[in-house]
């Protein structure tokens, strides 16, 4: 897995000699920024763009390996005598911000519906 930090940095220091694209196995794309000085700087300045934005990613198809959810059992609400439509709320959100994966939210989801 490739880190996106990684990427980012080769990009900014070493982008118009094509090694962003070289270390995220886009070796036609690299060989092409490193023959025209990253497309004159053009190319250089969107890939810095799209690495930090996400949308340059691994050739592989593979996430960057920051960009996975560590499993954050600190962020996990606590169990309280609350009401269970305010915990399901909670677990969605943390869902939707990726603290949660699928497998995580799906499995306290049914244990706090089998509460019911």
């Amino acid at each position: 897995m490739k880190n996106k930090t990684t990427a980012l940095i080769l990009s900014i220091l070493m982008g118009y000699l094509g090694i962003d694209r070289f270390y995220l196995g886009y070796t036609g794309m690299g060989i092409l920024k490193l023959l025209t000085g990253g497309l004159f700087g053009i190319l250089w300045l969107l890939d810095i763009i799209n690495i930090a934005s996400g949308r340059l990613r691994p050739a592989d198809g593979t996430p960057y390996e920051d960009v996975k959810a560590a499993p954050a059992r600190e962020a996990v609400p606590a169990r309280s005598a609350s009401d269970p439509y305010q915990e399901l709320e909670k677990l969605a959100a943390l869902h939707e911000q990726g603290v949660l994966n699928d497998a995580e939210y799906e499995k306290m989801k049914a244990d706090l519906l089998a509460k019911l």
